[in-house]
């Protein structure tokens, strides 16, 4: 028998079934916006505007203690300047999985490559026995990461993006694991989570894998048109609701960020 979780009726009621994408015209084009409980896995192409669409995800922040922002690409201070762009509420829960991978492992190598090209000398060595230099410490960012939104209680609002990071460092069974508890947490939690993948290199299998788990499909495009560049996003997946796949080439705008241009319904 699934666990069964009860909810607050005036959370049921304040949060009601469906969700926004942080696009009103894309709740438009959804019907009202995405089922609570649903889990989106983005397939993105570089230059297609999906970093931005993540970050406007959150934006609606029904919950800021209760909505996660993960990075594994871009530091604090990129996501701030582009939050405080748009006016997007700036006191929910982030974090900089490429940042602190950035501090605490690869500097840490560069110190010591320059070590044993160098040589070692006295205040190096003392140096080193103050710190913890000489430990092996393989931080476990996916179950970091995993434990994270699962700590995420109802009605939780959350984004991955991206991960390629985890599936450059980790075996991809693992990985896809992952995705699929998390699919688990947000639709017993009626969660709202987005996950974004770059399909550059991506093994056919995982992406066969990551569609099948995942409530909603959206494929973030870029193409040239003569001089200019077009961007769309594509739902080729919406779990029990066909008539909502389309392709909806889109623009940003310093008002709306994100928002559609022209609708196309996928034959």
């Amino acid at each position: 028998m699934a666990k069964k979780f009860e909810f607050d009726p005036e959370d049921e009621e304040f949060f009601s079934k469906v969700g926004s994408f942080g696009v009103p015209k894309f709740d438009n084009e959804m019907h009202g916006g995405i089922p609570r409980g649903f889990t989106l896995i983005a397939f993105t192409d570089t230059g297609s505007g999906s970093e931005l669409f993540a970050k406007q995800f959150t934006s609606p922040a029904e919950e800021s203690e209760n909505t996660l922002y993960i990075s594994t690409n871009e530091g604090q201070a990129e996501i701030v300047r582009i939050f405080q762009k748009y006016d997007w509420p700036m006191d929910i829960n982030v974090r900089t999985i490429g940042e602190e991978y950035n501090s605490t492992v690869l500097e840490r190598e560069l110190l010591a490559s320059r070590y044993r090209l160098e040589g070692f000398q006295l205040a190096d060595i003392q140096r080193l026995a103050q710190t913890r230099f000489v430990d092996d410490t393989n931080q476990d960012y996916l179950t970091e990461v995993t434990n994270e939104i699962m700590a995420l209680g109802p009605y939780f609002r959350a984004v991955v993006d991206s991960l390629d990071f985890f599936l450059q460092r980790e075996d991809p069974a693992r990985v896809v694991a992952m995705v699929r508890m998390l699919q688990a947490h947000a639709q017993l939690h009626r969660g709202l989570l987005l996950i974004s993948v770059s399909t550059n290199g991506l093994d056919p299998a995982i992406k066969q894998e990551l569609s099948t788990i995942a409530d909603m499909v959206l494929s973030f495009n870029v193409r040239t048109i003569g001089t200019d560049f077009e961007t769309s996003m594509v739902v080729s997946k919406f779990r029990n609701a066909p008539e909502n796949l389309k392709i909806l080439v889109f623009r940003v705008t310093p008002e709306e960020g994100i928002t559609p241009e022209t609708v196309e319904r996928i034959a």
